[in-house]
């Protein structure tokens, strides 16, 4: 066992021996396996060792899941996988306080962590519902033909996630996975491995979810190289950056041409005229770019604001960034956390010191870390940004805004906008709904919100277009990643 200390006690946990293959957790059959030391970012001492998996792992699990393919989950009604989606989002819910406290030790705040477990249980109640209901098509017969298509699972499905939002993104790809038939071999974050490795234990003592369909493998880059390249995993969905977004692709054209969903992160605009109810922009646009510390792929980094509101508003903004509360995201009574780990810390930083000297902008507020312990940084501000700046070009990942240069017309705005290779989300504040249809035509985004940010529903397809990647999580869209669709004609 081990223990997490929190602001209403501490909390114990199984201590996680190993990869979780086959119902059970076991030793990594890696030739050298590694344990990797967790530590928590806001105190920077260690909160577990973890058994790392390694290829071998990948292998034994491909053919747990390939057995259950052809065992009792193969005879699983659409009922009875409703069923069992239930069954999981049951266990979670009966074990929220567990769950969030192992997200909190990462580094983010106690009631973010609390709303994101909280997601998690809706979106398999989401997907169970489509268990059911699973269908294809039929088409008028001719000629003494009859035709219609049927969709079946694709099979064994790799799903890689990022730290930011561990088990929320989780559950993303494994609910509708699960719900279409497939088996899974999730791998976790390396830095965020401990809620999935829960899930694995919840899984397997509370559901009816037969042995080898769900399988979690805690690593780094050869695991995923591994779940990429192998040739009996038949789909792979991968949420993270895009440079490790267009190895995935390669491995997956190199490998048997699996199916793949790539959720790349952006560079998301955020546009505010002045007809908005300002107020509610500035709350918006906080938490569009300040929630979870800026960990967030579609975090709005880019702030567009019209001509004549941008003095009221960036004091607005300014004075909100400064009620915030850093400290121990154990602790309920802080409400701004860390950056998940030490290198996401020195490359943040790395953002804020070079757009200091650059001379591309002007601080405005933030810019620091904060405190001599754990890796926390003050959420930032730069304004006057210029479009060439580097945090108005990269994703930074972390709590730092860019206040582009005013605008004067609605056709600049867009343009600017869309200047990006990027195009995962966007957000609009207007009390003009026919300048907000506009603008959702015409912004090259997967999501754009109006008077609103970051309202993720389990029933809305979630994905970015262009350098963003390509495919769905959420919404029956999703549906379509996990599933292959076969014609049938019959001569009657």
């Amino acid at each position: 066992m081990f223990s997490i200390k929190t602001s209403k006690g501490p909390v114990s946990f199984t201590r996680f021996v190993g990869p979780f293959i086959n119902g059970k957790f076991q030793p990594s059959l890696a030739a050298k396996p590694s344990r990797k030391p967790l530590l928590n970012p806001c105190t920077e001492e260690l909160l577990e060792n973890v058994e790392e998996a390694g290829p071998e792992d990948v292998d034994a699990a491909v053919k747990s899941a390939q057995a259950a393919l052809k065992g009792p989950w193969k005879n699983f009604t659409g009922r009875k996988r409703r069923n069992v989606l239930l069954e999981i989002a049951q266990a979670v819910e009966q074990n929220k306080w567990n769950l969030t406290v192992l997200e909190a030790a990462c580094g983010k705040p106690l009631e973010e962590a609390k709303f994101d477990i909280e997601e998690v249980v809706e979106c398999f109640r989401y997907f169970a519902g489509h268990a059911d209901k699973l269908h294809g098509q039929n088409f008028a017969t001719e000629d003494n033909h009859k035709s219609y298509t049927v969709r079946k699972p694709v099979g064994v499905c790799g799903l890689i996630t990022s730290f930011n939002y561990p088990l929320v993104l989780a559950a993303w790809k494994i609910a509708p996975a699960l719900a279409c038939g497939n088996a899974i071999i999730l791998k976790p974050a390396p830095q965020t491995p401990l809620s999935s490795l829960m899930l694995g234990e919840l899984i397997a003592k509370h559901t009816d979810l037969p042995h080898g369909v769900f399988n979690v493998l805690p690593g780094g880059e050869a695991v995923g190289s591994a779940i990429v390249n192998h040739k009996d995993i038949h789909k792979c969905s991968f949420t993270g950056s895009g440079g490790v977004g267009r190895k995935v692709m390669a491995g997956a054209a190199q490998s048997n041409l699996k199916k793949v969903t790539l959720e790349l992160g952006g560079k998301s605009p955020l546009i505010v005229f002045a007809d908005a109810d300002l107020d509610q922009a500035v709350e918006d646009v906080f938490g569009a770019i300040f929630s979870n510390m800026g960990q967030n792929c579609c975090a709005g980094s880019r702030l567009f604001l019209e001509k004549g509101i941008e003095t009221d508003f960036l004091k607005k903004l300014k004075a909100r960034v400064e009620e915030v509360k850093i400290g121990d995201t154990l602790d309920e009574a802080y409400n701004f956390g860390t950056m998940v780990d030490r290198v996401q810390f020195e490359r943040v930083m790395n953002f804020i010191e070079k757009a200091k000297k650059d001379g591309d902008s002007e601080l405005l507020v933030g810019g620091k870390r904060y405190g001599d312990k754990g890796y926390f940084i003050e959420p930032t501000i730069f304004h006057n940004v210029k479009e060439t700046a580097m945090i108005a070009t990269e994703e930074v990942f972390g709590p730092v805004l860019s206040v582009m240069k005013p605008f004067s017309s609605l056709d600049e705005v867009l343009e600017r906008a869309n200047a990006t290779p990027y195009g995962l989300a966007s957000g609009v504040w207007t009390k003009d709904l026919t300048k907000a249809e506009h603008c959702v035509q015409e912004l090259e985004t997967g999501v754009t919100w109006v008077n609103c940010y970051n309202l993720c529903s389990s029933h809305l397809p979630f994905g970015g277009v262009k350098a963003s990647g390509f495919g769905k999580d959420l919404g029956a869209e999703a549906l379509d990643g996990y599933t292959t669709v076969k014609a049938v004609t019959i001569r009657v």
